[in-house]
C-alpha cells in the first residue's frame, strides 16, 4: 500500500504545441521533429495567465494589463500618459518562429518578459511553470513502417501520447489526475484522420487507475488571442498558454540545433539558457537551483537507430517504451547555439 498517496483530486489542463525541423540556419538537414506539452493545473490556472497577460503592459508605472485600453488607469483618457497605440500594439501575438531583430519593440519586450518570468518561477520555485519537451529524430527510425501517408503526423500521433503520459506520472506522482482538456495549436495535426478524437482515448485506457482524461476530444486553439477578445474569454486564457510553450519550445530549439542566426533569437534563447543546460547535463538533480526536477524536461528519441521500430507501434506509454529501448531515450546532449552576448560589438559592425 502507497502511503504516500494523496486521495485528493488534481484537475489539471494540457496545452500542446510542435516544430518540425527540416533544416538549420546552416541549411544542414535535421529532420527531427519536437513535441512540447505545458501542463497547467486549475488551481494555479489563473495566477499563470495574470502573470502573462500582465506582462503585456510595457508602461512602467503601470504593469497592469487592462483588456479595453477606456479602462487603463494610465491612459490618456484619464489624463495618463499611456497611449491608445502602445495598448493595440502590446495585443499582440507571439510567436517564435515571427520573431526577428526587425520585429516590433511589443513583440521582442513581451517575449523576453515571459521567459524572464520562466526563469523567476523556477528560481523562486513557484512550481507554476510545468513542460515536458521531446525530440524524435527521424534520420534514425525507420519510418517507413509509420505509414506511407502523411509519415511525420503518424510519427507524431503516436509520440505525443508519450510526451502526455510522461507529464503526467512524472509531474503529479501519488494523486489522483483528471486531465479535464488538451489544447493543441490549431496546424496540420486538425485534419488527421486519428490524432483529434482517437488519441487520447487510446492514452486513457493505457493510463493508471489514478488518473483519467475528462474530454478525450483535443481542441485545437488558435494562438493568436485578438480572435477570442468579443466572447470567448476561456479561448483567449487557453490561447496565451498555447503561445506560451510555443515560446519556450522555440527557444530552446535555438539553444540545442540553432536554427536561425537571428540576433533576437539568440538573445532570448541566452535568457533561458543556463536552464536549458542543466535539463540536459543533469534532468533529475532534485539539489538545483533551478527547481526544474519533477516540473520540467527535455529528452531526445533515439539515441541509437531504431532496428525494430515495430515496439514502438505496440507499446505506446512512455513506460512501456523505455521498458524496451530504455537506453534510446536520453537528455545529455550538446548545445550548437555559441554563448551570444546581445551587447558585444561584432567585427561585421565594426567593418561597415
Amino acid at each position: 500500500m502507497n502511503t504516500d498517496f494523496d486521495n485528493s483530486t488534481l484537475n489539471i489542463e494540457i496545452y500542446a504545441d510542435e516544430i518540425i525541423l527540416p533544416t538549420d540556419f546552416n541549411s544542414e538537414t535535421k529532420n527531427i521533429i519536437g513535441i512540447a506539452c505545458l501542463f497547467v493545473p486549475l488551481s494555479i490556472k489563473e495566477k499563470l495567465f495574470s502573470e502573462l497577460v500582465n506582462n503585456r503592459c510595457l508602461f512602467e508605472e503601470s504593469n497592469q494589463w487592462c483588456w479595453k485600453y477606456q479602462e487603463c488607469s494610465f491612459s490618456q483618457i484619464k489624463g495618463g500618459q499611456c497611449k491608445e497605440d502602445w495598448h493595440i500594439q502590446n495585443m499582440c501575438e507571439v510567436h517564435h518562429s515571427e520573431l526577428r531583430n526587425n520585429s516590433s519593440h511589443s513583440k521582442k519586450s513581451i517575449s523576453r518578459n515571459w521567459l524572464y518570468y520562466l526563469m523567476f518561477n523556477n528560481k523562486k520555485n513557484l512550481k507554476q511553470i510545468y513542460f515536458n519537451i521531446l525530440y524524435v529524430d527521424l534520420n534514425k527510425l525507420r519510418v517507413n513502417l509509420f505509414g506511407d501517408e502523411k509519415t511525420h503526423e503518424n510519427i507524431y500521433n503516436k509520440f505525443f501520447r508519450t510526451v502526455l503520459d510522461y507529464g503526467i506520472k512524472s509531474y503529479f506522482p501519488n494523486k489522483r489526475v483528471v486531465v479535464k482538456n488538451v489544447f493543441h495549436d490549431e496546424g496540420h495535426m486538425v485534419n488527421h484522420h486519428y490524432f483529434p478524437h482517437f488519441n487520447l482515448k487510446k492514452l486513457n485506457v493505457s493510463l493508471e487507475d489514478n488518473t483519467s482524461i475528462e474530454n478525450t476530444s483535443i481542441q485545437f486553439i488558435d494562438s493568436d488571442h485578438r480572435k477570442y477578445l468579443k466572447n470567448e474569454y476561456e479561448s483567449v486564457k487557453a490561447s496565451h498558454f498555447v503561445q506560451l510553450i510555443d515560446l519556450i519550445l522555440g527557444a530552446i530549439s535555438q539553444n540545442i540545433f540553432y536554427l536561425s542566426n537571428d540576433s533576437f533569437k539568440k538573445e532570448i534563447a541566452m535568457i533561458i539558457r543556463p536552464l536549458v543546460e542543466r535539463l540536459l547535463k543533469n534532468p533529475y538533480n532534485i539539489n538545483s537551483s533551478y527547481n526544474y526536477c519533477k516540473c520540467q524536461h527535455i529528452s531526445f528519441f533515439p539515441e541509437h537507430s531504431i532496428d525494430e521500430a515495430e515496439n514502438i507501434l505496440t507499446n505506446l506509454s512512455y513506460k512501456e517504451i523505455r521498458s524496451i529501448n530504455r537506453n534510446n531515450f536520453y537528455s545529455n546532449r550538446k548545445i550548437e547555439m555559441p554563448p551570444y552576448n546581445p551587447h558585444q560589438k561584432t567585427l561585421d559592425m565594426w567593418s561597415k
